[in-house]
């Protein structure tokens, strides 16, 4: 499943000269909003905490949405090696099963075939024996 478009927009940014908008904000004012954030200004004022209390509740749910993601992305889903990328490029899974000098039989790519057979995707596995020159394959179908 690929990600989608992201749907929120800036609630402020940092955009100077010709680049600037109605969001626009300078460094010494987010660090004032910052500050005040910090401070726990958002929550010593009774009367305005009430007022915000249901979005910053959901300001919280989010940014612990964030961390779950965050926690996450860093110990489910690690990189490869430049090693293995190699080996993938290179495609160096193939199995070969020996059997003497002059006989070999191999087992070739898991190829995907664009089209569908029954609503499906079709996978073949393409399998060559050899032996004294001669060469045999086989194409296994799986639907």
């Amino acid at each position: 499943m690929a990600l989608a478009n992201k749907k929120s927009s800036d609630i402020f940014n940092k955009k100077t000269g010709g680049d600037t908008d109605s969001k626009s904000i300078s460094t010494q004012k987010e660090t004032e909003i910052k500050n005040k954030f910090d401070n726990g200004e958002h929550v010593e004022d009774n009367g305005m905490f009430e007022t915000l209390a249901p979005t910053l509740y959901a300001i919280q749910q989010l940014t612990e949405d964030v961390e779950e993601i965050r926690r996450f992305v860093t110990s489910e889903i690690t990189s490869i090696t430049t090693s293995q990328a190699s080996a993938i490029t290179a495609n160096t899974a193939k199995v070969s099963l020996e059997g003497g000098s002059s006989t070999a039989i191999s087992f070739g790519d898991l190829v995907t075939v664009p089209g569908k057979k029954g609503g499906k995707d079709t996978y073949y596995i393409i399998m060559t024996a050899t032996k004294a020159g001669l060469s045999k394959s086989i194409t296994l179908t799986l639907i």
